[in-house]
């Protein structure tokens, strides 16, 4: 008899945004190839990024839907600005995927707005509350908040680390056969 997993949310905590992005987005794409119904949000990232312009896009897993999170607010502004009406939208898509029962749910985020107790809070509650796995993004520098949040609840691991994938096999989840992007072998470049 196997063990019991310890608990139903891991948190890939990262400094380096781009990699969290292709290692969270290669599992979700991984996982939904895979046959599993999978909720849940991955950063879209086809562009080259300039420090100059903001271009955020996401995709949400269960229903396919692109949404552009940032709002372009001229050259003069600085840094990327987060439409929020569009992060409550895309909230809306994962408590309605949620209502599905997915087999698990994937965030790229848990970013600025859900450390300032907004954003896609509910759906991680609502999951929680499901009893649905969930994989998130969390920039170190939300480390602090995201542990107020989950409390005890969560798991903690680096972008890359194999206990992402001994996490997914402890829940049945580990889909077959190639690599994710953005999941590198040991020793070797991640394949693309």
């Amino acid at each position: 008899m196997s063990a019991q997993p310890s608990s139903n949310i891991l948190a890939v905590v990262y400094t380096d945004g781009l990699a969290a992005d292709k290692f969270l987005a290669g599992w979700g794409y991984a996982l939904r190839a895979a046959g599993l119904s999978v909720a849940g949000l991955v950063q879209l990232n086809t562009f080259e990024r300039d420090p100059g312009k903001c271009d955020m896009a996401v995709e949400e897993l269960f229903s396919g839907a692109v949404l552009q999170l940032s709002e372009d607010r001229g050259k003069e502004s600085s840094g990327c600005r987060l439409d929020r009406s569009i992060l409550t939208e895309a909230a809306g898509l994962l408590l309605s995927a949620l209502e599905e029962k997915p087999d698990i749910m994937v965030l790229n985020k848990f970013g600025k707005v859900e450390a300032e107790g907004e954003g896609l809070r509910d759906a991680l509650a609502k999951a929680v509350e499901l009893d649905v796995p969930i994989v998130v993004g969390v920039p170190f520098r939300n480390l602090d908040q995201w542990r107020l949040f989950a409390g005890d609840l969560a798991e903690e691991c680096a972008v890359d680390s194999p206990q992402v994938r001994q996490w997914l096999a402890a829940r049945d989840l580990l889909p077959k056969g190639e690599r994710p992007a953005g999941e590198a072998a040991a020793g070797s470049p991640a394949r693309h």
